[in-house]
């Protein structure tokens, strides 16, 4: 038993080891859970249980998205286990949102929805936020709007129009996902931009794009002459389309 604790505690200095002088990408996927893991389980060998969680959720990314209730149903995982992993993710947009936030400035589509797409990484539900852009395209706000379904997500007017003038600026981005579907607006979301469009345009605050995400593919609806534009002057609706 001895002999066992002594290997085990040498193996977590050697990992540790690794990654100070090679960094965390060096990892394994199932090495870098059994690490990460070492947070919650001072003591415990985490290596079996890493493999148990990857063998359970498929990989990585898995584990990381499973509810905490399906992760407790893994032998070995305590509720702070679960929880840490469970908040992986939404800790990682949080940083990724907070790190950008004021500091990069986003001169192309590709850029900003690299960005996006990160922000929306592992969503399973629909979702929608706002984008508030200082004048040289920098964020100053991201607002996330009401949560939708698995295929739909509610753009109500007024909830754009108040998270436009809580960002405190007249040029924002609109963004939402698909999660099980492609990156093409459908009928209600051109119509919905319209409105959208139109309602913004009375308080003088411009929708520089509507983008949608899938997993891995955007569609900008400005870049493929879908967005219409809103004469501040005249009040009249152009429409490129």
């Amino acid at each position: 038993m001895a002999e066992e604790k002594k290997t085990h505690e040498g193996h977590r200095q050697r990992m540790r080891k690794r990654v100070e002088q090679q960094g965390f990408d060096s990892l394994e996927p199932h090495e870098a859970l059994e690490y990460l893991l070492y947070i919650t389980n001072a003591r415990k060998d985490t290596n079996q249980l890493a493999h148990d969680l990857m063998g359970r959720f498929g990989d990585f990314a898995g584990v990381l998205e499973a509810t905490e209730e399906d992760l407790l149903t893994v032998e070995g995982v305590g509720p702070a286990t679960a929880r840490m992993l469970h908040l992986l993710p939404a800790v990682s947009r949080y940083y990724t949102q907070c790190r950008t936030n004021g500091k990069i400035s986003f001169k192309t589509t590709e850029q900003l929805a690299v960005y996006l797409l990160r922000l929306f990484a592992g969503a399973e539900q629909e979702r929608a936020l706002l984008l508030a852009l200082d004048g040289r395209s920098r964020i100053k706000a991201t607002l996330w709007l009401k949560d939708g379904t698995g295929d739909r997500v509610s753009l109500a007017i007024k909830d754009v129009v108040a998270a436009a003038l809580k960002g405190g600026t007249d040029s924002v981005v609109l963004c939402h996902n698909h999660p099980n579907g492609m990156a093409l607006p459908s009928r209600e979301d051109i119509q919905a931009t319209e409105n959208i469009v139109r309602a913004l345009g009375l308080v003088r605050v411009h929708l520089r794009d509507h983008i949608i995400l899938t997993e891995s593919e955007y569609f900008s609806m400005r870049d493929e002459n879908r967005l219409p534009f809103y004469d501040f002057v005249t009040g009249e609706m152009l429409r490129p389309y």
